[in-house]
Parts: C-alpha cells; structure tokens; sequence
C-alpha cells in the first residue's frame, strides 16, 4: 500500500510528465471511483479542454489542479499513475480511468483492487471539505513536535502503532513507516499512547520525519506487487531495519526481530530494543 513516500514519489514524476498539458478526453470506465455528487458524463464533458496547472499532495492524497477545480486521487490499496504514449501498446486489464492529453499523451489509472477514489472540488473549498478536511498534520510539518503529540495522543488507551495509523490524528504514515519509525524511536508498538511522556514522542516526531525524508529521497519502498509508477522501484526496502524482517537478526542487538498482529496488521519490532 502506498505511504507518504510513494505517493510523493508518484506526484514528482506526474509533474516532470504531465504538468502544462491539456486534458483533451476523459474516460471513466469504473463509475464508482467517482465520489463526488457529480454523473460520470457530466465529470467528463467539465474535463475537457482543462490544463493540469499543477500537482501537489496533501498526505496521501494527489491533487491535479485544473483551473478553478482540483481532482483529488487517492490510492489507496493498489492504484498507481502510468503515462503513455498515444501509439504505445499497454494491458489495459484493471484501467479505471483514461485521460487524453495534449502532446499525444495518455494519462491511465491503474487499481486491481479498485479500492482508489477520486473527488471533484472547487479549488477554494476542497481545503474544507472531506477528504481533505479531516486530515490529520503531515510528520513532515514542523509543527508536529513532542508535545503535540502528546496533547493529541497521550490521553489514548489505544496500542501507539494504531493510533500512528489513524489519519485524522497525523497523516501519511502507514504500516511499513510505522513499523521503522517506532523502531529507531526504540519504543515498543505495545505501548498505549497514554504510556508516553513527552520525551517519548518527540523521539517519535525525529523518527517519523527522519524515516519519511530518507525514503522520499530514495524513491520510496518498492513491496510485493506496489511500484509507485512505471519504470520507478523505490530503494527505501533495502533499508527496512525491522518491517518483514521476521526472525532476521536486530541490526543495533542481534536478537530476532518477532512478528506479530495488532488489530489485524502485520507488525515487526525488536523486543529488547523496543521498550
């Protein structure tokens, strides 16, 4: 599943690809990826003739500004962006969406799950408005520091690793960084949030930005069947120091990193390094 990282990934290679270009036709050929109050025909016939002006994230949600509305595209489990040619020969299996472009350019979405969603707003309120709305400050924000965190988290009973999941509390973070960022923070996914101190998650709020800003450099994590965009393998797995390393050696003590569930998610930590 994409994290903050992928998604940046993507939204930098959409921008070198598309940015300037002209949407000509748009084809939706899964109607209920559209989630706002908008038919599909009416969606399509707005979209034609509008420029991709820009594209910019908000955690991890793409947002393609076309004038005086924005597309919001969310991933979620297994969407990805492929641009081709016009002439190029590509499956077309699991294609939700085709947006012609100028300059003979396809712009295709991709999602075997179809799980991805796309919303249709105004450029002045879609910053008000669901999905945007309830979304949670980035670990990469410069506001998020050890004491908002715990003015966020510390009266919850919940394991600290679900409550990082939860994007309207921060946002960006799923279960791979969750999985490193505890780990380098050295605090146990077990601890429930009002277990911290203040101390505790500021090392969380260094960790979340350290982890986040390092994979983003190195194109992101490249895992089972997610590939941020054709041609793209993110590097960031080759530095995994605890996520599927089951049974592994713990890089800092040598004891085995230990698998387990929480709340239904697959979850890696070293018991000695984590308290």
């Amino acid at each position: 599943m994409p994290e903050l990282p992928e998604v940046e990934t993507v939204v930098r290679t959409l921008r070198k690809k598309v940015v300037g270009l002209k949407i000509i036709e748009a084809q939706i050929l899964y109607p209920k990826i559209i989630k706002s109050d908008i038919s599909v025909d009416d969606f399509e016939e707005d979209l034609k003739n509008r420029t991709i002006e820009k594209i910019s994230r908000i955690a991890k949600h793409i947002i393609f500004h076309l004038g005086d509305v924005v597309l919001i595209s969310h991933l979620r489990m297994e969407g990805k962006w492929f641009i081709y040619d016009k002439n190029d020969s590509f499956d077309k299996k699991h294609i939700l969406a085709i947006f012609k472009l100028s300059n003979e350019k396809l712009m295709c979405y991709q999602d075997t799950r179809k799980f991805g969603t796309f919303h249709y707003q105004g450029v002045n309120e879609y910053l008000n408005l669901n999905p945007i709305a309830k979304i949670g400050l980035e670990p990469l924000d410069m506001a998020v520091q050890g004491k908002y965190l715990y003015d966020l988290m510390a009266k919850s009973s919940k394991y600290i690793k679900t409550i990082l999941l939860d994007q309207t509390l921060i946002s960006g973070i799923g279960n791979i960084y969750a999985d490193e960022i505890l780990f380098d923070a050295s605090i146990s996914p077990l601890n429930k949030g009002n277990d911290l101190n203040v101390e505790m998650y500021q090392r969380i709020a260094d960790s979340s930005r350290k982890i986040l800003k390092k994979s983003i450099d190195m194109g992101g994590t490249t895992i089972d069947s997610y590939q941020p965009e054709q041609g793209i393998d993110g590097k960031f797995q080759n530095e995994l120091k605890v996520h599927t390393r089951k049974n592994e050696p713990c890089y800092k003590c040598g004891q085995k990193v230990i698998k387990i569930k929480l709340n239904g998610r697959g979850t890696y930590y070293c018991e000695k390094c984590q308290s």
